[in-house]
Parts: C-alpha cells; structure tokens; sequence
C-alpha cells in the first residue's frame, strides 16, 4: 500500500496516569510513497481491555508526494485499568488512514497504561507504588529447543518464572523476540531490555565490536522502536560487562547511546 503507517510508526506513551484519569500521547508516522500529495484523516479509537471502546480521536492529514509526517494525538481515558504485575490490563489502539471512507491502511496496537518513577529515596514506583524487583538475567534460547523462537515456549518460560515468584526479567544480552514481550505484557513481567554484548572493545575475537562503529545506531533504533510500547519495559540496557567502562571511551560511548535511546523514547 503506497500510503500507509511507518514500520513501527506508532508511539504510544501515558505521561499523565492517575486512578481517576490517564492521557494517552499516540505518535503516528505516515509515509506517502505516491508521486502526488494526499489528503488523508487519521482515526485513532483506544479499545479497553474489556472490548469497549474508551477514547476516540480524528486528524487531518495533508502529506507531500514521497514524505512522511508524524501526527500527534492525546486522547483522555476515564477511570483507566492501570497496567501492573498483578493485574497487567492491556488496552489496544486502532490506527486507521482513511481518504473518505475507504481505509488505506489499519495497525493495531496493544499498549499499557502505566507510570513509572525512579527516585533515591524511594527506588523504583509503579503507578505511584514501590515494587522491589524481584529477578533474574534469561537468555534467548529455550532449552533443548535452541534459539527459536516459539511461541508457546516462550509464553511457557515466563509462566513458570511467575509461578516461582519471579516479577521481573533481565534479557541478556541482546533483544529478545517480540513473542516473549507480548508474554511479559500479558502476564506481568516487568523487563530490562538489553542491546549489547560489546562496543568498541570486544571479550572473543568474532563478538560485536567488529561492527559496532558502523552498525550501533541502526540496531539500537531498531530495538527501542521496536519494543517501546511493550508496558512490561521499564528500563533500557545499553550494554553488559561493557569493557570500556573503566576508561573515558566508555563515557563518550555511553552518553551516544543514551541521547539516541532518549531521542526516541522520551519517556
């Protein structure tokens, strides 16, 4: 479809969250690969967990031949069900071009509401609450199974951290599938997502450093664009027994990936 949602175009964040009220902030990039110039609305409808629709929002949408534009939404949910490792409530955005009455294109869009804060004195607060993070570092691989990424099996390993009083995972040391935060987002697993292995400076002879300099925005952009409306995130990793750490590559590297994380993920 020439005229559609961006690969990973949608952005949802809930900067305002309370038990009375929430705003939900949607982002939408539309990309328009026509050799003319659209005029285009954007319908965004929220739908709560329980399959009714809470919040609804139209926009007017006019992008140049071969551009892309981002829209801005805020829609205003009443009484939300609040996203947490007890009772992890998932809400859906349905994102909708429309040139009249035909729909272009259609995305849908699980998406949490919640708050996070982490202070000093206070440590880590889930919608105003403080949670200890009670977890363990996973790898991606599943066993016997290898490195695939099976659906039930990854639903199944998290299930069974759960049931052992697990509430938060570690994916070291690389991104894992989206099956395995779908099934963090479904059953309440608050995660750190991991970029890296190594920067500039590699451990083995064949790790990432070989590509690090030529290859570390692509991937990182790629993750937190990928993963950023997963509600069971709440911290980004940008790296593991990183070797730079000790010296002063290691603050200009890791002040470069902070500004790119913050860059797309503000929140």
């Amino acid at each position: 479809q020439p005229v559609h949602v961006a690969p990973w175009g949608i952005f949802i964040s809930t900067p305002e969250v309370s038990n009375s009220k929430a705003t939900v902030k949607i982002l939408s990039t539309i990309n328009n690969n026509e050799t003319a110039h659209r005029n285009l609305h954007l319908v965004t409808t929220i739908v709560s967990p329980n399959g009714k629709i809470a919040g609804h929002s139209q926009s007017i949408l006019t992008i140049n031949a071969g551009a892309s534009k981002t829209k801005e939404q805020n829609i205003l949910l009443a009484a939300p069900d609040l996203w947490s490792v007890e009772i992890p409530s998932l809400y859906k955005a349905v994102t909708e071009i429309k040139e009249g009455d035909k729909v272009l294109d259609r995305v849908v869009t699980p998406f949490g509401v919640r708050s996070l804060s982490f202070t000093a004195q206070k440590g880590f607060l889930l919608n105003g609450k403080r949670v200890l993070l009670k977890g363990g570092c996973i790898h991606h691989d599943n066993g016997l199974l290898g490195a695939a990424a099976i659906d039930r099996a990854e639903v199944r390993k998290i299930e069974i951290m759960k049931k052992n009083g697990f509430n938060a995972i570690r994916l070291s040391h690389n991104p894992p599938s989206t099956q395995l935060l779908d099934a963090c987002d479904r059953l309440g697993m608050l995660v750190i997502d991991e970029a890296f292995d190594a920067w500039e400076k590699g451990k083995n002879s064949q790790d990432y450093h070989l590509y690090f300099k030529d290859w570390w925005k692509k991937d990182l952009d790629a993750m937190v664009l990928r993963d950023r409306n997963h509600p069971s995130i709440i911290l980004w990793s940008i790296g593991n027994e990183i070797q730079e750490r000790v010296d002063s590559s290691g603050l200009r590297i890791a002040k470069q990936l902070k500004d790119e994380v913050n860059k797309l993920d503000a929140s």
